[in-house]
This record gives structure tokens, C-alpha cells and sequence, in this order.
């Protein structure tokens, strides 16, 4: 009877320390925090290829990256993608005019078509946010992208606004030479 104790004793005790050596191993990874820029007006799908060397540099506003969005819809940049846990209130979404004020973007929830006053925020313009991925091949290379979209929840929904990321490189004419060296041949 002693000897079954002293056995699941030393199980549960092993189990224990290999439980909390695999949990000091494992790392929750934080992604900096973000600023969107998209000029004034945009509708539709926006698109951020990322770790391309001929692309835009990184920018920052203090320790927040910044993704400023041309008139195209796609970013083409050079930094690498922005991975790992977040919280909503460290991505921030804005319009930008033409001298450069920016109008603060709320990011979309399905889940309240009326505000407080029951008016109808269906007509107010906001971010849906899709996520990482790969697309490929673009100019021979398999690209990690960010793609989300902006918009009222009809413009967000007309399929006139929106672009897979083949047809908004095509259609907006972004540069090829964006991409030279983005492939590991």
C-alpha cells in the first residue's frame, strides 16, 4: 500500500516539474503596437506586403509602427510582419487628408448595427480587419500580406470594393521592381 503511494507521489511530482519547465519554456509572442494611416475617403480592400527590401522603410510613432496606406490601397514595405498578441486599444486606425489630419477609424463589430441612441451606424465608415497570410506566387514570389477592409457596412460588402490582393497589384499598377529580391531563388 506504502509503495503505490510513494509511486504516484513520484509520478504526480514528475508530471508537476515537467509541467512547469514546458511552461516556462513557452513565450507568448507581443506585437508592436500600430498606427494605420489611410488617405481621407478610401473604400475598400487595403493590403500591407511585408519584408519586401525595395519597399517602404519601417516608420515609427514612438514604440508604434506606422503603416501609412498609399492612395493605391497597397503597402508595399519593408519590415516583417507584425505577429503575436495585442490588445484592440494599441491599433489604431486613422483617416489622413491632405494636410495630414487624421480622423480616428473604429474597427468594425459585427456585433452593433445601432449606437446607444438606436441611430443607425450602418452609414459610418469603419475597419474590418482580416488577418496574416500568403499569397502567391506575385512576381514569382509567395508574399505575407495583412489584408483588411474599410468602408460602411455596405461599401464593405459591394463587390466592387473589393480586391483579392492579385487583382489590387494589377489593377493599381504597383510597381514590380517593389519585389526584386523578395524570392530566395
Amino acid at each position: 500500500m506504502k509503495s503505490s503511494f510513494n509511486v504516484r507521489f513520484f509520478k504526480m511530482l514528475y508530471m508537476s516539474i515537467l509541467i512547469a519547465l514546458l511552461s516556462a519554456c513557452t513565450e507568448v509572442k507581443k506585437r508592436e503596437p500600430a498606427i494605420y494611416l489611410i488617405p481621407e475617403g478610401y473604400v475598400g480592400s487595403l493590403y500591407i506586403i511585408f519584408n519586401a527590401p525595395n519597399g517602404q522603410p519601417p516608420k515609427y510613432e514612438g514604440n508604434s509602427r506606422v503603416y501609412d496606406i498609399p492612395p493605391s490601397g497597397v503597402l508595399v514595405t519593408q519590415m516583417d510582419a507584425n505577429e503575436g498578441w495585442i490588445e484592440t486599444s494599441k491599433i489604431q486606425y486613422f483617416y489622413v487628408s491632405n494636410t495630414n489630419e487624421r480622423t480616428p477609424i473604429s474597427e468594425d463589430s459585427a456585433l452593433k448595427e445601432q449606437d446607444a441612441t438606436n441611430n443607425d451606424i450602418g452609414k459610418t465608415r469603419t475597419v474590418y480587419v482580416g488577418g496574416l497570410g500568403q499569397s502567391g506566387p506575385i512576381y514569382g514570389c509567395t508574399v505575407i500580406n495583412q489584408n483588411f477592409t474599410v468602408g460602411t457596412n455596405a461599401e464593405q460588402t459591394d463587390s466592387r470594393n473589393l480586391l483579392n490582393i492579385y487583382d489590387a497589384i494589377k489593377l493599381n499598377n504597383i510597381d514590380e521592381k517593389l519585389f526584386d529580391g523578395m524570392c530566395s531563388n
